[in-house]
């Protein structure tokens, strides 16, 4: 796997374009230190590129105009012509030396990753996300690293970046938009992985919240920028006003965002790319997106400029159509939805027709609720009381209920104290379930006050 060595420097000027870095990257891999000069063509250039031949006339349209600019910037020397495409050249301006105290550092990417960016199959400009990739990679940071748990000795380093998308961004003359574009691309072709955080970092006292930076790699140090980005929060050192929340989901829509951008751009080249997970997730991020601006467009004057610019905000989901695991997801949703409103249903049911309880039937005596508690139930000796001419809700008479061991006698009005015998109750009886030995007695609203009710038993 060869190894190409770039200058900081170059890759990170501005005044560059993405094709002269690009040629700068190709001719770096041709360049030999023990040759005074080199034979140079185009073809070369772009075999080093794309490791075959097979490139749009536009592209090596771009080529050519892009070597003949580092001719005039000085970083070649163009000795001879031997025709249209076959050059004689110089390349010792190529040559460099790192010098931390001169400020020269270098960034190591290999071919096979040149290879690799250069023909992916994008609508996206292809040199500009290597140019991209490059910058990506010399933001690594050389002396931060982590230790393998496994080896208490061992310490794995220059493997993880934690830089801004803005600076990114200054670095390669592009936009931040762009940035993101580019990071979606290289992450699906796993060429670099992004850690994003699940905590933020807030302010006590103002309540702002500061996210902390991706940590980033090459996608082969996976496991290492995971284990780093973990024991980096776990050990940063916040200020007193600071305290650690968990992190909202705005990273992770952003990212479903690019997705959904990236399929209405070009759906057959990068359906592929993605996850099932992934495009559920999409799906699921655009489909409420959706559903919260249809609720707001029910609140607000049709014909406004506020309700132009939501319309405006409704995606377009008929791609989704096409999207097999998308399709099964809304199915399995539809289906669970279903299946819960017939059960509704079926409960709803059942409770209707246990409700049937038949004719009513009338009773022949209208209880009260205390009258219907000394009723008889199932089970009880068919002697018990009989209740007869009850009092009833509108009689002014004072009911009196009788009871004697042979029955209750009731009687509305005035109250003739019956016959009996008073039994002996110094008589011995050692069949306490046997004969009752209670005397009969007369209970009367005037008279409950003054009964004892331990003396009755």
């Amino acid at each position: 796997m060869k190894k190409l060595f770039l200058n900081n420097a170059v890759i990170r000027d501005t005044n560059l374009s993405d094709y002269e870095v690009a040629v700068y990257v190709a001719l770096r891999s041709l360049y030999d230190s023990q040759k005074e000069l080199q034979y140079v063509t185009y073809n070369s250039v772009v075999f080093e590129l794309y490791k075959n031949l097979q490139i749009s006339r536009r592209y090596l349209n771009h080529i050519k105009f892009a070597l003949n600019s580092l001719v005039k910037n000085g970083l070649i020397k163009k000795i001879d012509s031997i025709s249209a495409t076959e050059f004689i050249v110089d390349m010792s301006g190529l040559h460099f030396e790192q010098n931390s105290e001169k400020g020269v550092f270098y960034t190591a990417i290999t071919l096979e990753e040149v290879h690799r960016i250069m023909n992916i199959d994008t609508k996206k400009d292809n040199f500009a996300i290597l140019r991209y990739f490059i910058v990506l990679i010399s933001s690594i940071c050389h002396d931060k690293g982590t230790y393998d748990h496994s080896d208490c000795y061992g310490a794995h380093t220059d493997f993880v970046g934690f830089m801004t998308l803005d600076t990114l961004a200054d670095w390669c003359g592009t936009t931040k938009a762009r940035i993101i574009e580019y990071n979606s691309i290289l992450e699906t072709e796993k060429m670099i992985y992004t850690y994003r955080h699940n905590q933020n970092k807030k302010d006590k006292k103002t309540g702002q919240i500061m996210s902390f930076s991706n940590h980033y790699g090459r996608y082969e140090d996976k496991q290492w920028i995971i284990q780093f980005a973990n024991e980096y929060v776990a050990t940063y050192n916040l200020k007193e006003t600071e305290t650690l929340v968990k992190a909202e989901k705005f990273k992770i829509n952003k990212r479903f965002a690019a997705i959904f951008n990236l399929l209405v751009k070009d759906f057959d080249k990068y359906i592929d790319n993605f996850s099932d997970a992934e495009l559920i997730g999409t799906y699921k991020y655009i489909h409420n997106k959706n559903l919260c601006n249809e609720k707001k467009l029910r609140e607000i004057e049709e014909g406004t400029v506020v309700y132009d610019d939501i319309i405006g905000k409704i995606k377009n989901e008929d791609l989704f159509d096409d999207i097999p695991c998308v399709v099964d997801y809304v199915n399995r949703i539809a289906d669970k939805k279903r299946s819960m409103e017939k059960r509704k249903q079926n409960l709803v049911n059942i409770d209707a027709a246990n409700d049937n309880w038949g004719e009513p039937v009338s009773m022949e005596h209208d209880f009260c609720i205390e009258e219907i508690l000394d009723l008889p139930t199932e089970g009880e000796v068919q002697n018990e009381p009989t209740l007869t001419n009850i009092d009833r809700i509108g009689h002014n008479d004072l009911c009196k209920v009788v009871f004697t061991p042979f029955g209750v006698e009731s009687k509305a009005g005035d109250y003739k104290e019956p016959d009996y015998k008073e039994p002996d109750y110094m008589e011995t009886n050692t069949d306490t379930h046997g004969e009752c030995n209670h005397g009969i007695f007369c209970v009367t609203g005037k008279d409950s006050d003054y009964i004892d009710i331990d003396d009755l038993f």
